[in-house]
């Protein structure tokens, strides 16, 4: 079985990814860490407020981003995870779409790859996550928000993407799915495909959801990112009691707090 697959199974409740980012420019100012002891830090708070996952990521994939040259991306994320993980045994993912990168966090202590491309920007990735038998999150993204079926869409993509890793030799327990919500949708896709996600957990992998005050969330309610925390954990619960396993999220101790509230009111029909 897969880390993220035993580890919600063990649980019986989403796991909660803490945001980490080691960039000067992430949409959200708090998330941002440029240093391996600021890092460091940020990572033991989230544990100590019931992360699950530490996610790490050195390149912004914020609308409009500037890419990271990947000698760059190396250099900003691998003291940060060296460090992090003399200090915890939490799981840590890192967050490239580069292949270079990832083997160069799996050998510093990293134990999953979260790609935003799907292993297309850089092919070598299926390799390496094959070659180190570790777990993959495959998140569904593109350049405009131009759909005829958006739940259809990206389903059929995440799909074709996890069965191209499972014909690379990767099984299947070791696949994560994330719609990339934000990544080429706008408000409605958005909320279509959080009001459809049982389609993608039907699908039998376990789901990533990444709401952690977006654009979307903003649009709904009024709210600049400063003021996106509530509406982000009414996408959570909702994720939660639909069928999400992992709750990608800047916001740590709250996120965990609505999930153990949610599970402890009474048996939780999850919806698949």
């Amino acid at each position: 079985m897969g880390l993220i697959s035993s580890l919600y199974k063990k649980k019986k409740m989403p796991l909660v990814m803490g945001i980490l980012n080691v960039t000067p420019d992430s949409f959200y100012a708090k998330s941002r860490k440029e240093s391996a002891f600021s890092a460091l830090e940020a990572a033991l708070e989230m544990e100590s407020s019931g992360a699950d996952i530490i996610d790490i990521g050195a390149e912004s994939t914020r609308p409009g981003f500037t890419p990271v040259e990947a000698e760059e991306e190396i250099k900003r994320i691998i003291p940060a995870i060296e460090e992090i993980r003399k200090h915890t045994k939490l799981p840590i993912s890192v967050d490239t779409r580069k292949g270079s990168v990832a083997k160069a966090a799996l050998d510093a202590g990293a134990d999953i790859v979260n790609d935003i491309s799907a292993g297309t920007y850089d092919f070598s990735i299926l390799e390496i996550v094959k070659n180190y038998k570790c777990d993959i999150i495959l998140m569904h993204s593109q350049e405009k928000a131009l759909y005829s079926d958006v739940v259809s869409e990206v389903k059929g993509y995440l799909v074709s993407r996890a069965e191209a890793f499972v014909e690379a030799g990767i099984p299947k327990e070791r696949i994560t799915l994330d719609p990339g919500l934000g990544f080429g949708k706008d408000t409605e896709h958005n909320l279509l495909l959080m009001r459809n996600m049982e389609q993608l957990v039907k699908l039998g992998y376990p789901v990533l959801i990444g709401c952690s005050r977006k654009r979307f969330i903003g649009a709904v309610t009024g709210a600049d990112v400063e003021g996106r925390l509530a509406g982000t954990l009414a996408v959570n619960a909702f994720a939660a009691v639909h069928g999400a396993a992992v709750l990608r999220v800047h916001d740590v101790r709250e996120t965990s707090d609505i999930v153990k509230m949610l599970f402890a009111l009474g048996d939780i029909e999850v919806r698949r």
